[in-house]
């Protein structure tokens, strides 16, 4: 009977001890597992969803740019001619090599770090050699050589491009973790490439940038450490796996940090997220499977971009400087103060991104927390002496941080419900071309006929959104 007390009280005794080691160790980033071990190397990781085809654009948008899901169309870059052809002897052939692009000096992606200009046929004779990486937008004497991927291959889907962009280095390439305003496709067509991804609606508001300016953060991919960054402790990763000839779609602001082996060579088409893009066989007609690079306009390309950013002007003055655009509601004279339902109002107002969005439960407490952030005395009234103690205050920065982080947050969340009407429109035009065929297939009614009206009913337009 004592010699079992007596184990009994030895077991407690090592329980005890292993939960007060556990708690202890919890406390101390230090101790976590994955602490300065390569990013996501001690997280879940799941499998990128695989198609062996590539869906047709009206599928692509209601399965995976609707919904955020990234996934990977196996040999999908082997369509275009760059896959065959782009060797560095023809590269070195053509004439318009001696054109100048842009080159990162570090394969190890460094944001900070400028980058610089050679030719096009100096890069190629350096690249495997030096510690150099090619990232620039598609050369004109390339384009050709790039179709555009079939799930884009519509009119109001190609009217959106933003840019397209070629990365090509001798491999050994780590980015930051990062996140896009754009939506991505990126084809392969030499190497192999790794790609790690976040859920951005899932960890928005644990994953906050210290570089919001350039939407990265400065976390190191090689060593992680949670002392510094415990924010990716408990953070879930998918997982890609990229090989020659393979294509991948990376979804509008998912965080995503990639890799990349051997002598490497991608090109991605960004478009506009925010575009009102509803793909229908309509809008979409008989696709061109010849269409180009080269066939289409691309709005960072262009030499005015003034255009392309107008009706963002607001959005991009608040992120930058949100105290001087407070400044600026004040000095127009609209209010002396406002109250958290007028400053929802008057962001609702002057936001572009912001109108005729749904303010959802989240999107009201981000809201809210963006008002604690400006208002001082917490009176519950914005004020032009709160602007004024914020001017005095933010020193260090981190008012902009946080605040720019809050605002782009409340943009997609706005956009989430947008997104989700546009998935909805989109059925209910689906679901009318496929009644009107069935109509068409059988002679109207003497009512139909007798209606001048009856073509009206039911119809839907854009501006449901």
């Amino acid at each position: 009977m004592t010699a079992s007390w007596l184990l009994q009280g030895c077991l407690l005794v090592l329980i005890s001890a292993t939960l007060w080691s556990a708690l202890a160790d919890d406390s101390q980033p230090s101790s976590w597992r994955g602490h300065m071990m390569p990013l996501g190397a001690a997280s879940t990781r799941l499998p990128v969803r695989t198609l062996e085809t590539f869906p047709s654009p009206i599928e692509f948008f209601k399965n995976y740019v609707y919904p955020s899901v990234p996934v990977v169309f196996k040999h999908g870059a082997k369509r275009s001619a760059a896959f065959e052809k782009w060797n560095d002897e023809y590269l070195k052939s053509l004439p318009k090599a001696q054109e100048q692009i842009t080159v990162e000096i570090r394969k190890v992606e460094n944001r900070t770090m400028p980058p610089t200009s050679m030719t096009f046929a100096e890069f190629l004779d350096r690249y495997e050699v030096y510690d150099e990486y090619l990232v620039t937008g598609v050369p004109e004497f390339l384009k050709t050589d790039v179709l555009i991927p079939p799930p884009l291959n519509c009119d109001n889907i190609t009217a959106t491009m933003v840019d397209a962009v070629i990365w090509f280095s001798s491999g050994g390439t780590k980015s930051v973790l990062h996140n896009d305003d754009v939506d991505n496709i990126n084809c392969l067509f030499r190497g192999q490439k790794e790609l790690l991804f976040a859920n951005y609606t899932k960890y928005r508001h644990q994953i906050v940038f210290d570089h919001p300016e350039g939407s990265y953060s400065g976390v190191d991919v090689e060593k992680v450490d949670f002392e510094k960054y415990p924010e990716f402790k408990d953070v879930e990763f998918f997982e890609a796996k990229m090989e020659a000839g393979d294509c991948i779609y990376i979804p509008y602001k998912w965080f995503h940090q990639v890799n990349s082996h051997h002598s490497n060579i991608a090109v991605n088409v960004w478009w506009n997220h925010l575009a009102n893009i509803i793909p229908t066989p309509e809008t979409c007609g008989s696709p061109n499977p010849s269409l180009s690079l080269a066939d289409v306009s691309f709005s960072a390309q262009q030499e005015d971009k003034t255009e392309a950013h107008k009706d963002f002007k607001e959005e991009l003055q608040f992120f930058e400087d949100p105290i001087e655009s407070l400044k600026v509601f004040f000095t127009n004279g609209e209010a002396e103060s406002y109250t958290e339902e007028q400053f929802f109002e008057l962001l609702s107002t002057k936001m572009f991104t912001l109108q005729g969005g749904a303010w959802t439960r989240e999107a009201l407490d981000i809201g809210h927390e963006m008002f604690e952030l400006v208002d001082n005395d917490n009176d519950g009234l914005l004020t032009q002496e709160d602007v004024e103690i914020l001017m005095q205050q933010q020193e260090d920065g981190s008012f902009y941080i946080e605040m720019g982080h809050r605002f782009i947050m409340l943009i997609d969340v706005v956009d989430e419900v947008l997104a989700k009407r546009k998935a909805t429109i989109q059925q209910k035009l689906l679901e009318a071309s496929e009644t009107g065929k069935s109509a068409a297939k059988s002679p109207p009614s003497e009512e139909q006929e007798s209606s001048p009206d009856s073509n009206q009913e039911g119809a839907i337009h854009n501006d449901e959104l």
